[in-house]
């Protein structure tokens, strides 16, 4: 018996010891200490948030401590590492009831290949009060690849850290200089219901055009407000998308006066304020039970209906670079919804192709 309780020990000595020898052989950098704007931000030096520190103060509550959750940020690298490792915390749960925790709380890594196309990579990962993930490239310590490591959807991220083995490089990159995409909406836009980060339908969509998009998606509060949308229009798009209509359902406060009031004015906001850009209203894409339940239908079918009308009279009060994206052209397939609402990964994948296939058709009008 004390020779299998001796042998335990050892056992036991000898895993921490190459733990201890193994976190010895990687170097650990802060990206941030690197580059002060990370993909998909508006602002610098806000950390891993997507509101600056002011908006505290001038959008509602819920708005900003959604606000500090990364959706839809990301840190672009150049490295030839043989494994990467990244050490973080978060602050909320880690998962919920009908998102899973690598959606809500995990990293999602990506690397381009010699033809550009995008690999995926499988990260081992570990959640505890730091959260671990670890992932091998397969690099061979040459000149080393491009990476694109997105963040979490539904919670904050701090203290990262990326380790790297010694002896090998590793270069963060500065955020792209092209006027980005700009998304202000829902839960759908933010993540909800996506498995990993990176296969949110503006994560999709981002590599699909390799191209920056912003995601300012709060859940259950896109409510096309006026104190979002200054901030919306401090940063100089290409493109603003307002997908708010699935957080302005029909009710005694959202009448129809008061929707088509909110879209005029969110329309008017950004024609004054950036007024070369193109503005694309997104249609309420659907409920997957609306064929089984004439309330939910109603719903959307009312939202959109009002849309398609204030749409008309944008444009003959001479609104112009304003597009809608229908609910026929996103065409969500019945199976595309986690709980009649919030897209799969099925559904997010049709989201951003119909958001390609429509953003490609707004360019070639140029």
């Amino acid at each position: 018996m004390k020779k299998i309780y001796l042998l335990c020990v050892l056992l036991n000595f000898s895993f921490y010891n190459v733990i201890a020898q193994d976190t010895d052989s990687y170097v650990w950098l802060d990206p941030l200490e690197s580059i002060d704007k990370v993909e998909g931000q508006g602002w610098s030096n806000i950390d891993y948030s997507r509101l600056p520190n002011a908006a505290e103060t001038t959008v509602r509550s819920p708005v900003w401590n959604l606000s500090r959750h990364s959706a839809g940020l990301s840190i672009r690298f150049i490295t030839n590492a043989e494994s990467i490792k990244v050490n973080y915390e978060v602050d909320g749960n880690i998962a919920m009831n009908h998102m899973s925790a690598t959606g809500v709380s995990g990293l999602d890594l990506y690397g381009k290949s010699a033809n550009g196309k995008w690999l995926w990579y499988r990260g081992l990962h570990t959640f505890k009060d730091t959260i671990q993930f670890r992932y091998t490239t397969g690099e061979s310590l040459g000149s080393g690849r491009e990476y694109q490591l997105y963040f979490p959807l539904y919670n904050n991220c701090k203290n990262l850290k990326i380790g790297v083995p010694k002896g090998s490089v590793i270069t963060f990159l500065p955020q792209r200089k092209e006027k980005p995409i700009v998304v202000y909406g829902t839960s759908i836009a933010q993540g909800a219901c996506a498995s990993r980060p990176g296969m949110a339908w503006t994560s999709i969509l981002g590599r699909k055009l390799n191209y920056p998009i912003v995601n300012l998606g709060f859940s259950g509060n896109g409510r096309l407000e006026k104190e979002v949308l200054t901030y919306v229009t401090d940063i100089d798009a290409e493109i603003y998308v307002l997908d708010c209509l699935p957080n302005l359902s029909p009710n005694e406060v959202y009448t129809e006066e008061e929707i088509k009031k909110r879209l005029h004015l969110s329309i008017g906001h950004i024609r004054d304020k950036r007024p070369a850009a193109k503005i694309l209203l997104t249609h309420h894409a659907g409920y997957s039970d609306g064929e089984v339940d004439d309330d939910r239908k109603s719903v959307y079918e009312t939202l959109n209906r009002w849309t398609n009308e204030a749409f008309i009279e944008l444009q003959r009060d001479g609104a112009n670079n304003i597009f809608i994206l229908s609910k026929s052209e996103i065409n969500l397939s019945n199976d595309a919804f986690v709980d009649g609402t919030h897209p799969t990964d099925l559904g997010m994948e049709q989201y951003a192709k119909a958001y390609e296939k429509k953003i490609l058709s707004l360019r070639s009008k140029e």
